[in-house]
């Protein structure tokens, strides 16, 4: 029963502490929980390592050298010495050595609690009545396990979102977490605005779910599919929060001209990504800019204007950037934001 309650105790913490609802660092945890009691052989890991477990229970009394700080700093050695030879797995590594603290310190709520600073013999109890602390397969460890069942479920829940500071964030609307979120996840997925707010030009509502596109420090350049948009310029927020969605990926190119055609290239992207968001930004010197006419549109964001004989484009849609560059030559730079599913 200790050895059930122990791992959901390892588990639970290890999740709320690091953030992570990944399989493998979990399951270190959950092996790391069981290490101590390798002390015995009558435990569950003591009978399927029961050359070892008999060799220290014939040296070392029941919960002392490996229930100890000492045999914490010695796993964790190992874990940080392992990682440097599995670079990718440190992080997971981690969680080994943090399961076996974990254990070791709800064991110090028990009756006999542990010699947590081994070699010194003074045993670590956290409760000083007796009749508080938790008895093996007692009322109290029935507790102590839903308890940490209800942590474990917490724990992935808010991992899976981002993890506390970043759940944090979302709720009161702080824009450094909620800019790391997209930072996060724009590679891998769709991820949206959930916008409170008003339009600058008129002071209407504009809340809504707006698809994030980019962003210019912490304020977001976002589109509803009828324009685009920047928070903090075209929409004063009072709150944002992100949504991840569906899975998709953003890639972004460069094309250069040289005195060429500008739409040729940008047609052919139009053609190899119909379904697609493709946003073209940088500045092109144009042979005729007296015949591009940009459009004024209510509320959207300046993803085009003309300075002399330069366009210069902002997350501008595609189709728009197709629309000012017909039967234009140009001589620059654009990088070109595709987000595709």
């Amino acid at each position: 029963m200790m050895a059930i309650t122990h791992c959901s105790i390892a588990a639970a913490g290890t999740s709320l502490i690091l953030g992570t609802a990944e399989p493998l660092p979990l399951g270190l945890a959950i092996l790391g929980s069981q290490i101590p009691d390798i002390d015995t052989t009558t435990s569950t890991i003591g009978k399927i390592f029961y050359p070892i477990s008999s060799w220290i229970e014939d040296r070392y009394p029941h919960r002392s050298i490996t229930h100890s700080l000492l045999a914490t700093v010695a796993i964790a050695v190992a874990s940080l010495l392992g990682g440097y030879f599995l670079l990718e797995q440190t992080f997971a590594l981690i969680a080994l050595p943090l399961g076996h603290l974990l254990a070791c310190f709800s064991d110090t709520f028990t009756k006999q609690g542990v010699q947590l600073f081994y070699p010194e013999p003074v045993w670590a109890i956290s409760v000083s009545n007796p009749r508080r602390r938790l008895k093996t397969g007692g009322a109290g460890e029935l507790w102590v396990l839903g308890i940490a069942i209800a942590l474990l479920t917490l724990g992935i829940y808010l991992a899976n979102g981002g993890g506390i500071t970043q759940k944090v964030s979302q709720n009161l609307g702080l824009r450094d977490g909620i800019v790391r979120i997209y930072n996060q996840n724009a590679s891998t997925n769709k991820v949206y605005a959930r916008i409170t707010g008003y339009w600058t030009s008129d002071r209407t509502n504009a809340d809504g779910k707006y698809l994030i596109i980019g962003n210019e420090g912490n304020e977001f350049i976002v589109t509803d599919g009828e324009g685009v948009y920047k928070t903090g310029e075209q929409i004063i927020t009072s709150k944002v929060t992100t949504t991840v969605g569906e899975a998709a990926t953003t890639e972004i190119r460069n094309l250069t001209f040289n005195d060429e055609d500008a739409v040729q290239p940008l047609l052919e992207l139009k053609q190899n990504y119909p379904n697609s968001n493709v946003f073209v930004s940088g500045d092109l010197a144009v042979d005729f800019p007296e015949d591009i006419q940009i459009p004024f549109t209510k509320n959207n964001y300046a993803t085009a204007s003309l300075n002399g004989t330069t366009l210069k484009l902002s997350y501008c849609p595609l189709d728009k950037a197709i629309a000012l560059l017909r039967e234009q030559y140009a001589i620059g730079t654009v990088e070109v934001r595709i987000i595709q599913n």
